[in-house]
């Protein structure tokens, strides 16, 4: 999607990247749909103050979804166990990723030129989303039961080669995320 260099270290603690309308619009509406998503599952008439003031769900079963189930996954093998620690984090997780997302939302509506600065924290916030992006986009794509190759050569008036497009870009963003956070984690060793 991309002739930019995606994300380069500025300065000390800053790393930048400049992006496209047609990318901007992208990441935007992504985002936008993972925020949703995850919107869907939320506890609705939860009459135990504590329990929201903590952040327990009345969840204890995996979402419907594939999606949701590929973002929320089970943490254990076992029902009851897995349905215990569901109760007690999924509202915590939805939330923490709904959040992800919701910086680049915010950031990329803000750069009116498409160039954008992140901190460390904002840095590490887009990471979550755009994998959490790229999860959602490879349960679409079924990328467990294909292979790259067979992805490569989808027809070029299938649907999902836009979306391997952007899967694939979205991989190479979050790379060169990746890479200038451990450019500026060498920097800090010496």
């Amino acid at each position: 999607m991309s002739e930019h260099a995606g994300f380069t270290r500025h300065g000390d603690n800053a790393f930048v990247a400049q992006f496209s309308e047609s990318e901007r619009e992208v990441l935007i509406n992504l985002a936008g749909q993972i925020i949703e998503l995850l919107s869907e599952r939320a506890d609705h008439g939860d009459d135990d103050p504590l329990a929201v003031m903590v952040g327990i769900t009345s969840h204890d079963s995996p979402p419907d979804d594939e999606v949701l189930l590929r973002l929320l996954p089970n943490a254990y093998a076992d029902g009851v166990d897995a349905a215990e620690f569901r109760r007690y984090t999924e509202s915590v997780l939805r939330n923490k990723k709904k959040a992800h997302a919701m910086s680049i939302r915010v950031l990329l509506k803000s750069a009116s030129d498409g160039g954008i600065e992140l901190d460390h924290e904002n840095a590490n916030a887009w990471l979550g989303a755009i994998n959490d992006i790229r999860l959602a986009l490879g349960v679409r794509l079924k990328v467990e039961e294909r292979s790259h190759d067979e992805l490569e050569l989808l027809a070029p008036d299938d649907p999902l080669r836009g979306v391997y497009a952007v899967y694939s870009w979205l991989g190479w963003l979050q790379e060169s995320l990746l890479q200038a956070l451990m450019d500026d984690s060498a920097n800090e060793v010496n």
